[in-house]
C-alpha cells in the first residue's frame, strides 16, 4: 500500500485539480497526472466510469459550458493511497442550457467530495467524486442564494 504525506498528496492532485481552474488549466499537465488506466466513478451505478479518454471529451464539453469554471480545495486529507479533498466548485454558464436548464447568467457554487486513489508512482488511478448538481441548478435560477 501507498502511504502519502499531506504535502505529497498536493504535489499529486494540483495538476488535476488546475484543470477546474479556468486561468490555470493546463491540459498536458492535467492528464499526466492520471494513470493510463484512470477512472472516474459519479454514482451513477457500481460499474459506472469514465476512463481517461472519454474524461478528456466530456471535460472540454463541459468546460464550454461552464468557462469561467473554479475550484478551491477547502480541505484535504491521505489515508494511505487515498487523498479525499472537500472542494467548493464556482461558476457562471454560458450558452443556452446549463443541466437541462435554461441559462440565466446567474453563477453557481457548490460542494465538492471527492476520493482520490494513487498508486506507488504518484499517478492518480480512481476518482470517486460527488457535487451537488441540484444545488446549482436551482442557484442558477434564482430559487437558492
Amino acid at each position: 500500500m501507498v502511504e502519502i504525506t499531506k504535502d505529497r498528496a498536493l504535489e499529486i492532485i494540483t495538476p488535476f485539480y488546475d484543470l477546474f481552474r479556468s486561468d490555470k488549466r493546463d491540459w498536458e499537465k492535467g492528464f499526466d497526472s492520471l494513470h493510463d488506466d484512470w477512472v472516474s466513478r459519479d454514482g451513477n451505478g457500481p460499474n459506472a466510469f469514465r476512463t481517461k479518454d472519454q474524461t478528456k471529451e466530456y471535460l472540454g464539453n463541459f468546460f464550454k459550458m461552464i468557462p469561467d469554471i473554479n475550484v478551491k480545495n477547502l480541505d484535504v486529507f491521505v489515508n494511505g493511497e487515498w487523498i479525499i479533498v472537500r472542494s467548493e466548485l464556482t461558476g457562471t454558464p454560458a450558452g443556452d442550457q446549463f443541466l437541462g436548464e435554461p441559462v440565466t447568467g446567474k453563477p453557481f457554487h457548490i460542494m465538492a467530495l471527492d476520493m482520490n486513489r494513487v498508486d506507488e508512482n504518484g499517478k492518480l488511478v480512481e476518482l470517486y467524486h460527488c457535487e451537488n448538481w441540484a444545488i446549482a441548478i436551482m442557484q442558477v435560477r434564482g430559487a437558492w442564494e
